[in-house]
């Protein structure tokens, strides 16, 4: 029996503490006293919440419990199944079915690759809210679409390039845009750029004339021409001027780099900095901050100029072979670019054989009422199986916050 079975038919549970030499007793009511006794990981509970700190106040700002599994790979999906999930609030595209679209694509596929579509009607962070769009259309929600996908994938570039993936999308005045990477386009992985006023059927920006948004000549900066892995939205920084913001890729492989990237209207994107990926800066020895996994839509302002985001961090690894990551949260001053304090994490990898043993990945998020809900990727079996996880949390201004980052001569 553990001491959780011998707590529960308990009324209370005596607490005693010695304080300033005079002893006090506290009485703790059953389900405080359960919670109490519950047993906990380094860097928070089993379920990946972090722990509280000293007079119970949190140890972080955002804090999450996992949800579990929310969806497995699709049947038609090459392995190792979903990959760079974006979440979307659909209320703002005329006649689309459901509240939410997830879109998401394969895992560095050797062939086409492919955007697949799933949607939810109701809270996004429970399982039985999901359907793909296959078993939709096989329902009639998208009867009123001529000409659309028969089935997932719902979106494929072959025009320019190959091997459609990291999709990231945002509602702009009814009209979805979406970002994606395709091989062999531009100096090597650019982002191109579709858009769609339904939600499902995607026309290139610019047609059959080139498509692409971000690029850059590896020969005149860091990397090798990878800008995929593009996650964009509003801007929220109050020393950036345009309209919108994200963060990217800037050259793959094992010693890549990552970049900021700045735009007014969504198409046309400025390149406002490289950052190079600092083992050690800002997270514990032998890890990284993955600037191109922050979370746009995450990222908070405490109203001193200063801002915290989900991201995350891990081991220096590439293409599909397997890494750690986990899930963090990291303070930006105004500029979007410049990290302010050690990052803290908040989702912690899962024991030996659940869904993300070793990763905890691509986070995306939706805010309802008070409540984050959170999406992301997890993996287990070497890499070789991934799965759409689900967490919901709370954010808390008021945290503690983490010391200060020493001055370094050469900001990352």
């Amino acid at each position: 029996m553990v001491l959780a079975d011998r707590i529960r038919p308990a009324i209370f549970l005596l607490v005693l503490t010695t304080v300033g030499g005079v002893i006090t007793c506290r009485a703790l009511g059953a389900e405080e006293a359960l919670q109490t006794a519950q047993p906990s990981r380094e860097e928070g509970t089993a379920s990946g919440a972090p722990k509280p700190g000293a007079a119970g106040r949190r140890a972080t700002c955002f804090t999450f419990r996992k949800t579990g599994r929310l969806i497995a790979r699709p049947e038609a999906m090459p392995k190792p199944g979903p990959y760079h999930p974006t979440l979307v609030n659909m209320d703002g595209v005329d006649r689309f079915p459901y509240d939410y679209a997830l879109y998401f694509s394969t895992d560095h596929h050797r062939g086409r690759g492919g955007i697949w579509l799933y949607v939810c009607s109701g809270i996004p962070t429970e399982a039985g809210h999901w359907k793909s769009y296959d078993r939709a259309v096989a329902d009639g929600e998208f009867d009123h679409l001529e000409d659309k996908p028969a089935a997932n994938p719902i979106f494929v570039d072959t025009r320019q390039g190959r091997q459609t993936e990291t999709p990231h999308a945002n509602v702009i005045a009814g009209r979805v845009y979406m970002t994606y990477h395709n091989a062999g386009a531009g100096h090597s992985q650019s982002t191109l750029l579709a858009t769609s006023t339904d939600g499902v059927r995607f026309q290139r920006i610019h047609g059959a004339a080139d498509s692409i948004v971000l690029d850059y000549d590896p020969a005149t900066a860091p990397g090798n021409g990878h800008t995929g892995y593009f996650r964009w939205g509003p801007n929220p920084f109050s020393a950036v001027s345009q309209r919108y913001i994200g963060y990217s890729l800037h050259g793959g492989g094992d010693y890549c780099h990552d970049a900021m990237w700045a735009s007014s209207d969504a198409v046309r994107w400025d390149k406002r900095k490289v950052f190079d990926r600092t083992v050690g800066y800002a997270v514990e020895a032998g890890r990284a901050i993955r600037r191109h996994d922050v979370d746009p839509h995450s990222i908070s302002q405490f109203g001193n100029g200063e801002y915290v985001a989900i991201c995350t961090g891990g081991t220096i690894s590439s293409g599909g072979r397997a890494r750690t990551n986990e899930m963090y949260e990291i303070f930006l001053s105004g500029d979007g670019t410049t990290l302010t304090r050690e990052s803290r994490k908040i989702l912690a990898n899962g024991p030996p054989g659940s869904d993300d043993e070793e990763e905890l990945s691509q986070p995306t998020t939706v805010v309802i009422g008070d409540t984050w809900h959170l999406l992301y990727v997890g993996t287990k079996g070497h890499a070789g199986v991934n799965a759409v996880m689900g967490a919901t949390g709370t954010l808390d201004r008021s945290a503690p916050r983490p010391a200060r980052l020493k001055p370094r001569r050469m900001e990352p």
